[in-house]
């Protein structure tokens, strides 16, 4: 089997643009990060289930195990708008076909680019590695340079904090200038129900779309 045919089926777990639109949903792709380990999922909505980590880590291993859906373990740290729903699925399938290559095809490669410790292990606090999303945030960057019709430039990405950004100018501006980056609004109040402020960001991007 080709390398391509291989990427595409390592990213044939996904929702079509209609399913979503019938559904209600916005054009939106949702990082989550976990509190614990500090693995990234990939979601084209806004939760964390097995169905949304399953095709993420096909090969867990010491540094990278599986993990949990359990939900306190899960924080949104970005969720990124993009014009269309067609647009949303081929962002997501980019974001899963590199992180495919990382973890499947390319895996030997990607692991000599990661930080090491001591021991050899990628490095670690505790149990959480930082690495995993930071390249989170430079596969963003490159799923949103691919997609067609310019339309990456034409997204909004909304960050948990500006942290997670990073430089905008070293990392951003140069390559994706029109690219909008907000940060999430919990109206000074840290302890609301993620559920819900994602829900009303949702809404949001849904009633500017239907506005002439």
């Amino acid at each position: 089997m080709s390398n391509k045919s291989l990427i595409n089926k390592g990213i044939s777990r996904f929702r079509p643009a209609q399913w979503l639109q019938k559904k209600g949903l916005a054009p939106h792709v949702y990082l989550f990060r976990n509190l614990e380990k500090g693995q990234v999922v990939y979601s084209q909505m806004p939760l964390v289930s097995q169905r949304q980590i399953d095709p993420l880590f096909l090969r867990p291993n010491w540094d990278n195990k599986k993990p949990s859906t359990r939900r306190d373990l899960w924080k949104c740290m970005a969720v990124v708008r993009v014009p269309s729903h067609l647009a949303a699925v081929q962002l997501f399938q980019n974001l899963s076909r590199l992180r495919y290559m990382r973890d499947v095809l390319y895996s030997r490669e990607n692991d000599k680019l990661r930080m090491k410790n001591d021991m050899g292990r990628v490095w670690h606090s505790g149990h959480f590695r930082p690495g995993f999303a930071q390249e989170a945030v430079a596969d963003l960057k490159e799923s949103l340079l691919k997609l067609d019709d310019n339309s990456g430039g034409e997204a909004t990405i909304f960050w948990e904090d500006p942290w997670r950004m990073g430089d905008l100018e070293k990392y951003w501006t140069k390559e994706l200038p029109s690219v909008k980056h907000e940060m999430i609004d919990r109206n000074c109040n840290v302890a609301r129900e993620e559920s819900q402020i994602l829900k009303e960001l949702a809404q949001q991007t849904l009633e500017s779309m239907e506005k002439p």
